[in-house]
């Protein structure tokens, strides 16, 4: 159980992108700074993105940190997919 109150938790945004379901909240830590968090499920099961959990970025405002966190997801997501190698115009063909 976390020792952070709820006001220390934004409101969870959902976002359905290419076929996966996320979620993304803003978490206050100990330096009242905040940290995106991002949860991504798909076809019911959850989604392990490369991402270690317990690194920043670190944000001032809960708005920035929810909004980063919906860029992050997406650009996770791609880069999972490998969406983000089909973009790629120095990309070895």
């Amino acid at each position: 159980m976390s020792s952070l109150s709820h006001s220390d938790e934004s409101p969870r945004e959902y976002l359905e992108y290419r076929g996966y379901n996320v979620t993304i909240y803003a978490k206050r830590n100990d330096r009242d700074n905040w940290r995106a968090v991002i949860d991504v499920e798909r076809d019911g099961q959850p989604v392990q993105l490369d991402e270690p959990e317990s690194i920043g970025p670190f944000w001032e405002t809960r708005e920035e940190a929810q909004r980063a966190g919906l860029e992050r997801a997406r650009y996770l997501l791609d880069q999972l997919d490998g969406v983000l190698d089909l973009r790629n115009p120095a990309r070895p063909t």
